[in-house]
């Protein structure tokens, strides 16, 4: 990669969130933001970004390209807290950049809206629809959500589901079938954690872990009739 001499050139990502969502106004809210290049083996860290608000509208973010003449693949992690509570699905956004200045969208995910990615954009008719199933990872049987996407153009949507259905930091699939021949078709994210576990429960496994190596260990011959 050669470095490029004076101005750097720059990639506008326009984070897009759904017309339903409503950023909360009140308590304490925070924004966070990270870049990386992800070509090799070892990141390499591009922009750390904080700001002491929420979004609720499109809004852009731009960080430096500093490579020329090679593709390079960005990771982006952004997320959002209100009163320290995760407003996003956890999920990696990646943007690959062969040439500067660049600009992309990406479909940010609020707890309860998932953004599915069904297929490459051409004509459908409406009984050759996609029914999409979102599903436990481990269990197909046990379903979150369903919807059938019969518009015109099968390709992207943001499908609902309910929050209390879902169990913090457990993995949920998403399934796509068509509905003439049923036939599979391809829908991302393949897999995601719909509901982060909260910062309370992750405190007290860890106080509770904590307490525990801090106890002596017994051994199973410590007992009063002790194994001879």
């Amino acid at each position: 990669m050669s470095l490029l001499p004076e101005q750097t050139p720059i990639v506008t990502v326009v984070f897009r969130l759904p017309p339903d969502f409503s950023a909360p106004l009140d308590g304490e809210n925070e924004t966070v933001v990270s870049v990386k290049v992800v070509n090799s083996k070892s990141p390499i860290n591009v922009k750390d970004w904080r700001h002491s608000s929420v979004f609720d509208v499109d809004w852009k973010f731009s960080f430096p390209h500093r490579y020329n003449d090679v593709g390079v693949k960005y990771q982006i992690n952004v997320q959002m807290f209100h009163d320290q509570r995760a407003l996003l699905v956890k999920q990696d956004y990646f943007v690959i950049v062969n040439k500067a200045p660049h600009r992309q969208t990406l479909h940010l995910s609020p707890i309860g809206f998932l953004y599915v990615e069904v297929q490459e954009p051409r004509a459908i008719s409406a009984h050759e629809a996609v029914t999409i199933t979102l599903h436990d990872a481990d269990d197909n049987g046990v379903e979150i959500a369903r919807a059938s996407h019969d518009e015109q153009t099968a390709t992207s949507f943001y499908l609902k589901y309910d929050p209390e259905r879902v169990v913090p930091g457990k993995r949920y699939a998403l399934s796509g079938i068509e509905n003439r021949y049923h036939q599979s078709v391809s829908v991302t994210p393949w897999q995601v954690e719909l509901a982060p576990v909260s910062s309370r429960l992750s405190a007290r496994l860890l106080r509770s872990l904590s307490q525990f190596m801090q106890s002596p260990l017994r051994l199973f011959t410590d007992v009063a009739g002790k194994i001879r």
